[in-house]
């Protein structure tokens, strides 16, 4: 609504015109519910506020100056005045929160009981697989794979060279590549 038209509109209001005055809470209802809304989080205190907040500011109506603030603003300041002795009426202030706080997505981030029985099933596999190796094989897996260790490091604890590491480690993992699909092409 333009300025101008708003200005009427508060006039012949202020006259006692009933258009007038419906003209204006159905303008302002829904940004004053929403402001009121957002400061209590309770829908039934805020129709009620919103209410109130209308009925305040339209018997101050004669007393409203055009000129001096915009309509909408003198509408937020009654509805903030009107939460403000709601929470002191109900002996607490309201908490700040942040609305950012509450627009992620809830999820859980446990493991499922179904996906942690197959993982731990296919890791029981796998270790009786890696049992199964040859004792080089088997302790340069458990060295270079489960433990992370370099080359080098590995190489130094087996007493080996290290292009003898990197061999055991390349037959290790072809035997145990055999061996599952071996295990899982029986099943």
């Amino acid at each position: 609504m333009a300025v101008a038209g708003e200005k009427a509109l508060i006039e012949k209001a202020k006259d006692g015109d009933r258009e007038a005055l419906n003209s204006l809470i159905l303008q302002y209802w829904q940004p004053v519910y929403r402001l009121i809304y957002n400061k209590l989080g309770n829908e039934e205190d805020a129709k009620e506020l919103t209410q109130d907040t209308f009925m305040k500011a339209l018997r101050a109506l004669p007393q409203y100056k055009v000129g001096d603030t915009a309509f909408k603003a003198y509408l937020g300041r009654v509805a903030s005045n009107l939460v403000i002795d709601f929470w002191r009426k109900q002996g607490r202030t309201p908490g700040i929160a942040d609305i950012a706080d509450y627009q992620e997505v809830l999820s859980d981030s446990a493991e499922k009981p179904e996906d942690y029985a197959l993982r731990f099933e296919r890791q029981q596999e796998i270790a009786g697989l890696v049992d199964s190796l040859p004792d080089e094989q088997r302790q340069t897996i458990r060295l270079r794979v489960i433990l992370g260790l370099s080359v080098k490091d590995a190489a130094l604890m087996m007493d080996k060279t290290e292009a003898a590491v990197k061999m055991l480690q390349q037959r290790a993992l072809k035997n145990l590549r055999r061996l599952y699909l071996n295990v899982n092409l029986a099943e």
